[in-house]
């Protein structure tokens, strides 16, 4: 879920931080640790939070990371990405972080102040590259980042459009056999036929319900259509929904598992940018689901109790045999940036496998059941055709 806080630091006026963490307390701890001193707390619709979609933050980085490296000026780079852009709304985001940069403030307290453009992971990362004089790698590092996190959402959605097209095509078809094909064959069935076959009275029984009940049927249809709609936009439904996801015994670890490769990815990522342990986990408990987040907040009491990471992990259930045994790796050489990275692309391939096979099987079988219902149908519509035939033969 999605918070709006209104913060303020020494040397900075109030100004809004948007956090996407699981509760309103994550959120305030998760400002309090990066020095901020919280004055309201309040979570913004799902509406609010999809309204900047049109902003291309890979194509800004990547573009403000070519500039930077030809050896353009920050107020520069802005000022020329101000000028190449098409879109006035994006064109305007661009020129309030160029007027901040202008007044003195750095990209990072630009960027804090657009929260729904530039999300808490990449304004830290610019926070913490500042410093380091290394901004141009924070920013691939982000692009990155996102690349690979994205890489298995993608193929899950692309992997959905064609089953989805499917099943809609057979609903439509389907309602119009009920509503406007079996009510036509069931009254010549009754007018023509001198005795009824099981096939001829399953199709009268159709013809009769859509007669009288076809248009409430349809009302019902729609409208259940539209409270899923509004249902899944609710966020503490599709947290309920998520939670019951979550018990099933094989999707449950899978989902497990699709969680802790972006967790792995998206620390891997803080700890390549100089943050330490502790106020990495704190940012990146948005990344985990509504299953983990108890066993994240399990890990870092561990690690200020005196654990060390893969120990807290481990014992807050965080890890997986793959991955433990390469954070201890990663422990040792001091190299856990890499080694997480290492885990979370394991287990990205492991993921990505999986959705590939579900979809050989699922298509198919989605295929091959729309087929015999429909099919069926059909098929017991012009079954009583020869019964018809006989009579007049």
């Amino acid at each position: 879920m999605l918070y709006s806080l209104r913060v303020m630091r020494d040397g900075e006026l109030p100004h809004q931080l948007k956090l996407d963490v699981s509760a309103p307390e994550e959120a305030r701890l998760q400002a309090e640790q990066q020095g901020y001193k919280v004055l309201q707390v309040k979570r913004v619709s799902s509406s609010l939070k999809r309204q900047n979609k049109s902003f291309s933050l890979t194509l800004f980085c990547h573009e403000f990371r070519v500039l930077l490296e030809a050896g353009l000026s920050m107020t520069e780079v802005l000022d020329t990405l101000v000028q190449k852009e098409e879109s006035p709304v994006n064109q305007s985001h661009i020129q309030q972080l160029l007027r901040a940069v202008e007044e003195g403030q750095t990209l990072s307290q630009a960027m804090a102040k657009l929260p729904d453009i530039f999300p808490t992971l990449l304004v830290t990362s610019v926070k913490t590259a500042e410093t380091t004089g290394d901004l141009p790698e924070a920013l691939l590092r982000y692009n990155q980042y996102s690349e690979n996190v994205d890489l298995l959402k993608k193929r899950i959605v692309s992997a959905s459009i064609y089953p989805a097209i499917v099943v809609g095509f057979g609903v439509l078809v389907f309602m119009f056999l009920m509503i406007f094909v079996i009510p036509k064959f069931s009254n010549i069935y009754q007018s023509q036929l001198n005795h009824t076959t099981d096939s001829a009275s399953f199709i009268l029984a159709l013809g009769s319900f859509s007669e009288h009940y076809a248009v409430h049927a349809l009302i019902v249809f729609v409208g259940f259509l539209l409270l899923a709609t509004w249902a899944i936009s609710q966020s503490s439904i599709r947290a309920k929904l998520s939670s019951l996801l979550w018990r099933l015994p094989y999707l449950g670890e899978k989902l497990r598992i699709y969680h802790l490769s972006r967790f792995y990815r998206t620390f891997a990522m803080l700890l390549k940018s100089g943050m330490t342990v502790s106020a990495g986990l704190s940012l990146v408990s948005g990344m985990l689901g509504v299953g983990l987040q108890q066993n994240l907040l399990k890990a870092k009491r561990l690690i200020g109790e005196g654990k060390t990471f893969t120990e807290a992990l481990d014992n807050s259930g965080l890890t997986t045999p793959v991955a433990m045994r390469l954070f201890r790796v990663g422990e040792k050489t001091g190299a856990l940036e890499n080694m997480m990275e290492h885990a979370a692309s394991f287990h990205e391939e492991q993921m990505i496998r999986w959705v590939d096979k579900v979809t050989k099987v699922f298509e198919p079988a989605l295929m091959a059941g729309i087929g015999i219902l429909i099919g069926g149908l059909v098929l017991m519509m012009y079954l009583p055709i020869f019964d018809l035939a006989s009579g007049i033969q």
